[in-house]
């Protein structure tokens, strides 16, 4: 089967990024004929050599136009002249929401090609209150769109309804996504986890997660992720002002690129620790490898996780199949699915800081060797790179 999985740019390797790049490797190794395209590519990812990135391709290739903002949008009435790039495949994958579901529809009209649509949250440019639409609009990309949408909005409204709702097969990335695809197309996705790699993910015990933990402070507390308001970081903050009154040399330690895309948002951060008296034991660590990041979750007595109304959430996950318990809310989100309260992690009230705080610090006595086997295996039948290629295969094998 020739399968084509589609997404509208890749700027960065962040959650859906490496959901979209491990499907396709994962998929190759099974023996499909798989390629990559977006309606945008940065070309300093898609030069690499090895996999996955050398089978990405960007299908709209303007030559006139290099910029990230117009090729995402004009994916959109470009589709039906470049649907014919389509033709020579049997399925397409399309994640997100616009160009690539877009892309999916047109192509299946004109090429009757089918496609599966995998949805990691609706629109929220679309769908969010008016205060987190503030929020979401973080970068240029996301201001055009969601000035745009306001102009726009019945059209733009009417072509993600149509691409989702003649999808051949809807996926979505938990049971919480699933209730509002539900609830906003009227069709009922399957679920389909998104893939933590558990043989990269995984207890581990060496000399650099000792220095780790004798350069910081105790408890070892972590968060990562991009470092952006919508994410709600200054909860995390807040937490420290309780955390420390009992642990004084509680240390947070936080990862994510600082770009001048959210350099005003950390100085806001910094600024509120420096307020709280907990700069001291906060650490803006900066972007992280992949190995790096395994290392850190080893070594994390607890991961923190305060983001609200998360689809997913990537991290708690990646933290226990390290072994490390989770701290998330219980707000009904993506993250209640994944932590096992008291055995693995806590679940916190939602949106009380102080509670929160109380549930990092009880995760902080759990005892990780008595745990780590659990919590691994827990990840490993349940969010594995495995499961997810297990359930993807099979919608795809209906089609």
């Amino acid at each position: 089967m020739r399968i084509s999985v589609l997404y509208s740019h890749l700027t960065e390797i962040g959650g859906a990024e490496n959901v979209i790049l491990t499907q396709l490797k994962s998929l190759r190794k099974k023996g499909y004929e798989v390629k990559c395209h977006f309606a945008y590519a940065d070309e300093n990812l898609t030069e690499k050599s090895e996999n996955p990135h050398r089978f990405v391709e960007n299908y709209l290739n303007l030559p006139i136009l290099k910029n990230e903002v117009m090729n995402i949008l004009l994916a959109v009435p470009f589709a039906p002249l470049r649907a014919s790039i389509f033709r020579e495949f049997d399925a397409l994958i399309c994640h997100g929401y616009g160009p690539a579901l877009w892309m999916g529809y047109v192509s299946k009209k004109m090429n009757e090609t089918k496609y599966i649509s995998y949805i990691h949250c609706p629109p929220r440019f679309l769908y969010l209150s008016q205060e987190e639409k503030a929020l979401w609009r973080f970068n240029n990309v996301r201001n055009l769109i969601y000035a745009l949408s306001r102009v726009g909005w019945p059209i733009i409204k009417s072509i993600d309804f149509l691409s989702v709702v003649n999808s051949d097969k809807v996926l979505a990335n938990s049971i919480f996504t699933a209730r509002r695809i539900e609830a906003i197309y009227g069709v009922n996705p399957t679920i389909c986890y998104p893939p933590v790699d558990t043989s990269i993910f995984r207890p581990l015990e060496n000399q650099k997660i000792k220095e780790i933990r004798s350069e910081f402070g105790w408890p070892l507390i972590l968060s990562t992720g991009r470092i952006v308001a919508i994410k709600r970081w200054e909860w995390l903050i807040e937490t420290m002002a309780y955390i420390t009154k009992v642990y004084p040399s509680a240390s947070l330690l936080i990862t994510g690129k600082i770009s001048n895309e959210n350099m005003d948002y950390v100085k806001k951060l910094i600024k509120m620790a420096v307020s709280l008296g907990v700069q001291r034991n906060i650490k803006f660590l900066g972007f992280k490898t992949l190995n790096e990041l395994v290392q850190l979750y080893n070594a994390a007595d607890v991961y923190a996780y305060t983001v609200p109304n998360e689809d997913f959430g990537l991290g708690p996950v990646e933290a226990m199949a390290c072994g490390t318990p989770a701290v998330v809310w219980d707000d009904g989100a993506g993250p209640c699915e994944t932590v096992i309260d008291a055995k693995i992690g806590f679940k916190a009230h939602p949106y009380d800081i102080e509670d929160f705080a109380e549930k990092v610090m009880k995760a902080v006595d759990i005892d990780k060797s008595k745990i780590v086997d659990f919590a691994h295996n827990h990840v490993e039948n349940n969010f594995s790179t495995q499961k997810h290629l297990e359930v993807l295969e099979n919608e795809l094998k209906k089609l």
